[in-house]
């Protein structure tokens, strides 16, 4: 019965340290895949505004539905951890008369 305990002890430390390890390594494997499904939608929503942006800058106002877009987009982007650029994009919009 010791020798089968002796036995057992050392394959069971190895089978739980191999799964530890996979289990980390997929975890690593899930954050980095979040982490750029998060940069790439931040990306696509800094570049919806920079569109509402170079069409309704120029033409000095923006109707009031493209300016609720706009927040909801802002919005979603500020969350993500957007700024800098983004925001002075939205407070320019945001500077616009709106039009219905």
């Amino acid at each position: 019965m010791a020798d089968l305990v002796q036995t057992l002890i050392p394959c069971l430390l190895t089978l739980v340290s191999g799964a530890c390890g996979w289990l980390l390594k997929s975890h690593k494997r899930e954050a980095a895949r979040d982490k750029a499904m998060e940069t790439g939608l931040r990306t696509l929503l800094r570049a919806e505004l920079l569109e509402i942006h170079a069409k309704y800058v120029p033409l000095g106002y923006i109707p009031l539905e493209v300016m609720e877009e706009a927040d909801r987009v802002y919005q979603a982007y500020h969350s993500l951890g957007g700024n800098g650029t983004g925001t002075k994009i939205y407070e320019e919009l945001k500077a616009l008369p709106t039009v219905d």
